[in-house]
């Protein structure tokens, strides 16, 4: 999307703009002030339609969410072209590569054949000093030439690994500063985030709240090592992602514990979802390689809380850890929820 507003009509976007943000509780970093002068300008209806929606659900708009719209509708060509341009960088640098091989391949044959025309002439009885003399400086132009060929060659063949290696190290560094790298879920630096700015909204939107726990996860590594116990925690971020479809955001809050924040649902929704993943979590099967051994004792304990009126976040994950702890004490794997 591009911008061609006058200053004048900038700064009146931008003067809108800011009091929706400072009333709907949204962070005031660069994404957000260009979504939401976006917004006010109201030159994507359907952003607009999806951002009414969004308030009228959760009483603001969730940083991830915001993300989203902000990549779907206002920098979405960007993002297209952007990447269409790395891959014709890319592309440029294997033709380039191509033709230089070319290029070296001819320059080898003229010098080729330029010695053995020299060699040709030094043999004639008769030969032309003032000749030999001309084609002796044009072999050695021509392996100057072919020596600067073929480091020119390298060169490009360096700078072609490069853009590649620093396009993966991009896409690395996007995710490691909210994504835990083992089970791939979002970490407890967004869960925080996400769960200030819902419960910092103008309106009290419901949420609900689950905090799962793995059941003697500390014994279990004991016996059968941290590198089942990974294997472990690899199968719950994947089966978190597939039964948490979005809005709802699962997240590994820490060790063996993890949270899900369900943003306009009531608490009987998590209970539901609890419920149904305590059962497949119980289901789980996992063979030794080693031993051929079936492990099939893993179990998790739930706490629920759906926030209250005027509740802190802090308050609403204490009363969901103290639920946790209930149906730990009362004998693990099951659900509890805070009253």
């Amino acid at each position: 999307m591009k911008f061609a507003e006058n200053s004048t009509q900038s700064a009146e976007y931008l003067r809108q703009a800011i009091p929706l943000m400072v009333k709907y509780n949204i962070p005031p970093n660069p994404l957000n002030y260009a979504l939401w002068y976006t917004y006010v300008s109201n030159k994507i209806p359907n952003l607009n339609y999806k951002i009414d929606q969004t308030l009228d659900t959760y009483g603001t708009c969730p940083t991830l969410l915001g993300e989203q719209l902000f990549r779907e509708h206002v920098i979405s060509d960007e993002i297209t072209d952007s990447e269409e341009a790395q891959n014709q960088i890319i592309a440029l640098t294997n033709t380039l590569n191509t033709q230089v091989d070319h290029a070296a391949k001819h320059t080898s044959d003229f010098g080729t054949v330029l010695e053995d025309s020299l060699r040709g002439l030094s043999e004639t009885e008769n030969q032309d000093k003032e000749i030999t003399s001309i084609i002796n400086r044009l072999a050695e132009n021509t392996a100057s030439i072919s020596e600067s060929t073929n480091l020119f060659q390298k060169q490009i063949a360096e700078a072609q690994a490069e853009i590649v290696s620093l396009k993966k190290e991009l896409q690395k560094t996007k995710q490691d500063a909210r994504v835990d790298p083992l089970t791939g879920l979002f970490n407890r630096r967004v869960f925080d985030s996400e769960l200030e700015q819902i419960i910092g909204a103008p309106t009290h939107a419901e949420a609900t709240l689950i905090m799962i726990d793995i059941d003697h996860f500390k014994k279990f590594n004991d016996e059968y090592g941290h590198l089942m116990g990974d294997k472990v925690l690899q199968y719950f971020g994947k089966l978190l992602k597939t039964e948490c479809q979005k809005p709802i955001l699962p997240v590994r809050f820490g060790g063996e514990e993890f949270a899900i924040l369900m943003i306009g649902k009531h608490k009987n929704d998590g209970a539901k979802l609890a419920e149904n993943l305590r059962q497949k979590i119980q289901a789980i099967r996992i063979k030794q390689k080693k031993s051929g051994k079936v492990i099939s004792s893993i179990t998790a304990s739930f706490g629920i809380s759906q926030r209250l009126p005027e509740e802190t976040a802090e308050q609403m994950v204490d009363r969901a850890d103290k639920a946790l702890y209930h149906a730990k004490a009362s004998g693990r794997n099951q659900v509890q929820t805070a009253s």
